[in-house]
């Protein structure tokens, strides 16, 4: 039984972008906060991994804005980014948890 797959199109464009919006930024600051604690920084701006985050940050980000025409829905895009932020910042509390 061969499945049947919608192709790619520019409805729903809207829906797209908030998604990358809304839950792409919440996952960029969850990954930003793992990577943080992963490196031990202290949040200061001023540092060099204060500055690598921020960087990081805008990069992901930006990233995800401009991919996310690349799913095939808008309840899609929502799907996976959600899920993405709720696996990210799951990661950070349990490294948040055992790392203090």
């Amino acid at each position: 039984m061969a499945t049947r797959k919608t192709p790619y199109t520019s409805k729903n464009w809207l829906v797209k972008v908030l998604a990358a919006l809304v839950p792409g930024f919440i996952f960029t600051l969850g990954l930003t906060g793992v990577v943080g604690l992963l490196c031990h920084t202290n949040g200061n701006p001023q540092s060099a991994s204060g500055q690598y985050l921020m960087w990081l940050t805008a990069l992901v980000w930006s990233t995800l804005l401009s991919t996310c025409f690349l799913f095939r829905s808008g309840r899609q895009a929502w799907g996976y980014l959600s899920l993405g932020c709720a696996i990210v910042w799951a990661a950070y509390f349990l490294l948040r948890s055992t790392m203090a």
